[in-house]
């Protein structure tokens, strides 16, 4: 048994030794105004990843965020697995589609009770962005837009195409 666990355990070292590994994420803050009120949102979406090759990476993202607006709060959050697809690169820059699933949930509230059971949430879909490799481990990355479906339990259901300046997001990597 010892051998076989020490077998897996050199094997799994190897892997990770010629491995490209990478972690990072996002950290957003918005202040939208209407109505002589402010809505505040805070985001906070950490991702670890994997690249297979120059042009497939696999990754895992948290997408957490909180919506205050007057007496009202929201907290969503979601897990997305997806894969990166490196379709073009121009010296340090490179341009990718991503391709993925998310589920969440959210939950409501008023003056810090929450409000019944929260929603489930569905999405599959692309989104186009571009990596800027500052240098072999650090990277700045930009995200913008996303087609694809969109479900919120109790609420709505979307296919399309989204792009404005709420879906542009910007991130950081390092890369091991």
């Amino acid at each position: 048994m010892k051998k076989v666990l020490l077998s897996a355990v050199v094997v799994m070292m190897s892997f990770v030794a010629s491995a490209q590994v990478w972690m990072g994420g996002s950290l957003g803050l918005d202040f939208t105004s209407a109505d002589d009120e402010v809505m505040t949102t805070f985001s906070f979406a950490p991702e670890v990843g994997y690249s297979l090759n120059d042009k497939w990476d696999i990754a895992i993202a948290l997408n957490e965020s909180f919506v205050v607006y007057d007496d009202i709060f929201a907290n969503s959050i979601s897990v997305e697995p997806y894969a990166r697809y490196t379709f073009a690169e121009a010296n340090i820059a490179s341009f990718f589609v991503e391709g993925g699933i998310g589920i969440g949930a959210t939950e409501l509230g008023i003056d810090g009770d929450i409000l019944g059971d929260s929603a489930t949430e569905f999405y599959i879909g692309f989104r186009p962005g571009v990596k800027v490799a500052l240098s072999d481990k650090v990277g700045l990355v930009a995200k913008l837009g996303f087609f694809g479906y969109q479900h919120v339990a109790d609420s709505y259901s979307n296919f399309g195409l989204n792009i404005n300046n709420n879906s542009l997001t910007f991130g950081m990597y390092w890369n091991f």
